[in-house]
């Protein structure tokens, strides 16, 4: 599923007019029946309802949408209308309720207060996705009074109002959604924090808009049906050398659990071979956990570059290279990264300290850098919020590295620069440490079996975070840990190949 900017949705807006002969006030009648066929899911007869809308085409929507509820029966319906600047559309349904004898209309005045009290739904739509700068007072006044006096259900058409369509940011307030009906595709506004805590459950709605223009977005929803579509194959006729094999390259005397995580990963999620080199040893740790592990220690505190002969032979038989979970960035150890880096050929998942050594590298489109929030504000050098919600700074430094970039966050964007996949499967049980490494070697495994790097990138964050969600049903997100996520992955890899 394709996700859009505002200016991306007004575009298909008016191919599918120009091109397809769609007109505007179809599709606008076309999102009033979807909107209508959600509300009725939930709502019946008796249902008070509270239409708060302006008068652009978003308040259209919500016009027609309740024509269409008064003219089956929903009579318990109070509009109230914001704004003087009409819309043709907004005026077209406008007049149309009204002759269908809708005459509850109310005003913004004292009264609007129990008025949001005595509705069990309310519908928002005061403004839309072409929301540019901050709401006026009085819309953020209402929007205040909505949030804080309601006792029924909020739903929003297309996004909450306040919301930027673009990057999820509050524009002053917003409206605090249980459910967002959204059409033809999902906006980047419901996507990243907080406007996606902000848009509640998002339903989207086709619409007539054609599917083949929609490709002029190279942002797409990681879901369900991408990530079945993309699991490797087990032939049953196949051996552990048909599955790959996963060289780790991590760990150090002061932070030895990270590669254990990643080795751990990677065998979890299928690879034929595993083998993690570590500078000091913790056999006892890696054979307690997956004795299917091959282990080796190199018997000193940190790797340096002159390991890499030592290893080589490792290094050219691996079809999958992790580098990075717990090394530590000592000058020795940044110079062994920067090494295996440039003098291996295999697919390379760097993560963690290794991330400090790439800085200055043009890396190949084989590789895969996965950082976490700090790691990539040091990386992109600005402010925390604004790498958050700016997705092109991720894009940017993708396509400036010719490397896959997973950047770990609530919303994890997964990018080449060229294409662009986010998801959003996951919970806070994945905010502690351990989980990225985990993480790396599930990419790490899936990428020996047989996917490029971007394949692996998109299965392993949607498993993770989707097992994060099952076993945090059960054990909270308090509780659940990295190591909990490793043993449940085949609860979420069943019930995607059962899907």
């Amino acid at each position: 599923m394709h996700i859009l900017t505002a200016e991306e949705m007004k575009k298909i807006d008016e191919m599918t007019s120009k091109n397809f002969g769609i007109a505007p006030d179809v599709l606008m009648e076309h999102a009033a029946i979807c909107l209508y066929n959600e509300i009725i899911k939930e709502f019946n007869k008796n249902t008070h309802f509270l239409f708060v809308l302006g008068t652009g085409n978003n308040g259209g929507d919500g016009l027609a949408t309740a024509r269409l509820l008064y003219n089956e029966g929903y009579k318990n319906i109070k509009i109230m209308i914001i704004g003087n600047n009409k819309s043709s559309l907004f005026k077209k349904n406008l007049e149309s309720i009204k002759k269908y004898d809708f005459q509850n209309f109310i005003e913004y005045d004292s009264e609007f207060p129990n008025h949001v009290k005595t509705a069990d739904c309310i519908i928002d739509g005061i403004v839309g996705i072409g929301l540019k700068g901050e709401l006026s007072k009085k819309h953020q006044e209402i929007i205040e009074i909505i949030n804080k006096n309601k006792r029924g259900k909020v739903i929003s058409i297309d996004i909450p109002s306040g919301i930027d369509a673009n990057s999820g940011k509050i524009l002053g307030n917003a409206i605090k959604a249980d459910k967002t009906v959204t059409f033809g595709s999902y906006k980047l506004g419901s996507i990243f924090f907080p406007g996606r805590e902000f848009s509640g459950e998002v339903k989207v709605s086709p619409l007539s808009f054609p599917k083949k223009i929609f490709n002029i977005s190279h942002r797409e929803l990681v879901t369900k049906e991408m990530v079945k579509s993309l699991l490797p194959k087990r032939p049953k006729f196949s051996q552990k050398y048909d599955f790959g094999n996963v060289l780790i390259l991590a760990g150090s005397s002061e932070f030895p659990g990270a590669s254990v995580l990643s080795a751990i990963g990677a065998q979890k999620i299928g690879a034929g071979l595993v083998k993690l080199i570590t500078p000091s040893s913790l056999s006892s740790s890696v054979l307690e956990h997956e004795p299917g592990i091959i282990y080796k220690s190199l018997n000193k505190e940190k790797f340096s570059l002159r390991d890499i002969d030592t290893i080589s032979k490792n290094i050219k038989k691996a079809s999958a290279i992790v580098i990075g979970p717990g090394l530590g960035r000592s000058n020795e150890t940044m110079q062994f990264v920067r090494g295996v880096v440039e003098n291996s050929k295999a697919p390379i998942v760097v993560d963690a300290d290794a991330l400090y050594a790439v800085d200055a590298l043009t890396l190949r489109e084989n590789i895969v850098l996965t950082p976490h929030v700090g790691e990539m504000q040091r990386i992109v050098r600005t402010d925390e919020i604004e790498i958050r919600q700016n997705y092109e700074y991720t894009e940017y430094f993708a396509k400036n590295k010719k490397a896959t970039i997973v950047f770990k966050d609530a919303t994890t964007i997964i990018t080449n620069g060229e294409k662009t996949f986010f998801n959003i499967t996951g919970n806070t049980a994945l905010s502690k440490g351990g989980s990225g490494d985990l993480l790396t070697g599930i990419i790490a495994g899936l990428i020996a079996q047989g996917l490029n790097v971007m394949e692996a990138s998109i299965v392993a964050s949607y498993l993770s975070g989707r097992t994060a969600e099952i076993i945090s049903s059960e054990k909270t997100e308090y509780f659940s840990t990295p190591l909990d996520i490793a043993k449940n992955l085949y609860r979420a890899l069943l019930e995607v190949i059962n899907a």
